[in-house]
């Protein structure tokens, strides 16, 4: 932690911080505890997971969805100010919608769906870990019982989320061919939505943690949201991932899940085990009147760009897609599992004009 704020419970205790103090301090607990930093998020965010891992993650992530506006109506029970329920009340809309169809929860549940789920499944609930209930309700059970204050508090988590949000959203694109933008079309509104009600509640903690131990309670609290999220995440990281051991009660992979429809066979793709060769008959050879360097195929003719020359240099019947993929990574100081997905999608254009075997 920052030097000038030790711990929640030390220096800051100790004397009245100012309001950009107070700020500084609740954004360090986040640089260090928000759940952005947790193995599993690396592993999603990333493209490290199975299909069934990112379903597992929906599934116990609604459970928390669901119950954000629950957990926000009993915020709105404790105020007595007019002005501030209508600002907060703002939080309930955003997530039940005004009708039927409309709203967060409804968007992740079309994201439930866009990863295989049946929505009357999802609706259940069953199959959530029972770690993840516990982690939810335990966070509804802290903004009834505790004060005004460390409530909107523990709702500073919205800090940080806007990161998140985006690296979510372009990982999962990046590494996941089931997931789409319509999939993700739940984080579009959060963008906007979580930097305004962060900016609300900041405010407020900022203009009534106003001594040593208020300021430290909602430093607290922030800490306390800040384990709910990374526990839900502990959940999933050693039911899912580390040992596999998924409890009996809790989601198993092929469970709720619509029926997907049958589809034609595809041309057969390129996998990193193949070994790509040029069929007899095709060859590379660098045109001199052009000064670049073709595939000469039988009455055929094909322009290749720098990657492609790079790529066929390298097939000699001998290496695999992999392994062309770890020399080019030396060569280009590069992730050679990126390459490889380029790789993949290169030498399957050259297969379907019958220019490559594999």
């Amino acid at each position: 932690m920052n030097a000038i704020f030790p711990t929640p419970d030390a220096a800051e205790s100790e004397r009245l911080l100012s309001p950009e103090e107070l700020e500084a301090a609740l954004r360090d607990i986040g640089a260090r505890r928000y759940h952005i930093l947790h193995p599993f998020h690396r592993l999603l965010h990333d493209g490290k997971l199975s299909k069934d891992q990112v379903r597992a993650w929906a599934l116990n992530r609604y459970y928390y969805q669901a119950m954000i506006p629950v957990k926000d109506a009993a915020v709105l029970a404790r105020m007595h100010d007019a002005e501030l329920r209508r600002v907060w009340r703002q939080r309930i809309v955003d997530h039940d919608g005004d009708a039927p169809g409309d709203g967060g929860i409804e968007r992740w549940l079309k994201l439930a769906e866009g990863v295989g789920f049946a929505r009357d499944y999802v609706l259940s609930t069953r199959g959530i870990l029972s770690a993840t209930k516990f982690a939810v309700e335990a966070y509804v059970h802290f903004v009834a019982e505790r004060t005004l204050l460390e409530a909107i508090a523990s709702s500073l988590t919205e800090m940080f989320s806007p990161t998140i949000i985006s690296e979510r959203v372009a990982g999962m694109l990046k590494n996941y061919d089931f997931i789409t933008k319509d999939t993700l079309a739940y984080f579009d509104k959060r963008l906007t939505q979580a930097p305004r009600d962060a900016d609300f509640a900041l405010d407020y903690v900022k203009r009534h943690a106003t001594t040593p131990e208020l300021q430290r309670k909602a430093m607290e609290a922030l800490t306390f949201k800040c384990n709910v999220l990374w526990v839900q995440l502990d959940a999933l990281y050693f039911a899912y991932v580390a040992p596999g051991m998924i409890p009996p009660d809790a989601w198993q992979p092929g469970v709720g899940l619509v029926a997907a429809p049958q589809q034609a066979a595809g041309p057969r793709r390129t996998a990193p085990g193949d070994t790509p060769r040029l069929p007899r008959g095709v060859r590379m050879r660098y045109d001199e009147t052009r000064g670049k360097h073709v595939l000469l195929a039988p009455e055929r003719t094909f322009d290749l760009d720098d990657n492609a020359v790079a790529v066929l240099k390298l097939v000699d019947g001998s290496r695999t897609v992999s392994g062309i993929a770890d020399e080019l990574g030396k060569v280009y100081a590069a992730d050679p599992r990126a390459i490889e997905a380029d790789i993949c999608v290169m030498l399957d254009g050259l297969a379907e004009k019958r220019v490559l075997e594999r």
